[in-house]
């Protein structure tokens, strides 16, 4: 029983690797006039929080500035920066919460797969995700400001390991 447990905590380590490595190579072929600036979706219950999104969106560019991730005019760029938070209360009160911060294609994109041509709508460049709980509401507020910093910090590494002048 340990042993299928290590090999398999020994492949998941492996793949979470090489899911890194492709990730950060999506990001190679981009400049810093391609990213659209980061924009911040939160949705409690199924419905929009758009004060939690406006903290957001301030905190992500702060940290696009920290870090040194620069990105284009709006009206040009071709990648979206999203980071979302989806929550939802629990019966025992508590908030369970999923985030993720994605590079998305702004605008469809063709693609060919051997003989096959179609358009890819927000084809997922770049992400980085997880899960959890805390006790409330406004738990749930302090931990998203938290997240951010954590979130872009892992983006802003793998941009500059690509992006290196």
């Amino acid at each position: 029983m340990r042993r299928a447990f290590l090999g398999l905590t020994v492949l998941a380590l492996l793949l979470g690797t090489a899911r890194a490595d492709h990730q950060q190579d999506n990001l190679r072929p981009l400049t810093s006039s391609d990213l659209c600036p980061p924009v911040a979706y939160v949705a409690v219950d199924d419905e929009e929080q758009q004060d939690l999104a406006v903290a957001l969106d301030e905190q992500l560019d702060r940290y696009a500035t920290l870090y040194g991730v620069p990105y284009g005019d709006p009206k040009t760029c071709t990648v979206d920066q999203i980071f979302t938070l989806d929550a939802f209360k629990a019966r025992d009160g508590r908030m369970l919460y999923a985030l993720d911060l994605s590079l998305q294609t702004a605008k469809p994109a063709r693609l060919t797969l051997g003989t096959h041509t179609f358009d890819a709508k927000a084809l997922e460049l770049w992400s980085s995700s997880g899960y959890g709980s805390v006790a409330g509401q406004d738990d749930l507020a302090d931990m998203a400001v938290g997240s951010v910093r954590e979130y872009y910090e892992e983006l802003a590494l793998a941009w500059k390991a690509t992006h290196k002048k």
